[in-house]
């Protein structure tokens, strides 16, 4: 893949947890790096729940790879959270591409 396809700038978050005074835990995110990455989406799904409708779209960040990155962080891009369901090394290049298959998850009212 060429550097020239990376055109969408994204956020990489991790979590904190803090506990304040009470006792109570607090999950914080904090930006572990701003990366180039491709974006690839996929077609999304309705799901019924509880009297809800979520939507579910599938996408796909292809960035350098990192070995600081995995499945408990999660994306930021353009306004919207991304859960990285999974962390997998591009096979045809070594450490040198990964992909982040991500989900966005959002309630549709109707």
């Amino acid at each position: 893949m060429r550097l020239g396809r990376l055109d969408r700038r994204i956020t990489i978050q991790g979590a904190t947890t803090t506990t304040n005074d009470l006792g109570q835990k607090k999950e914080t995110w904090t930006t572990i790096a701003e990366v180039w990455a491709k974006i690839d989406q996929r077609p999304g799904k309705d799901s019924e729940k509880s009297e809800s409708r979520f939507f579910s779209r599938p996408v796909t960040f292809v960035v350098r790879f990192r070995d600081d990155i995995g499945p408990d962080d999660r994306v930021s891009f353009d306004g919207k959270i991304y859960r990285i369901e999974s962390v997998n090394e591009v096979h045809y290049s070594r450490r040198r591409w990964m992909n982040l298959r991500c989900v966005i998850l959002g309630r549709q009212d109707g």
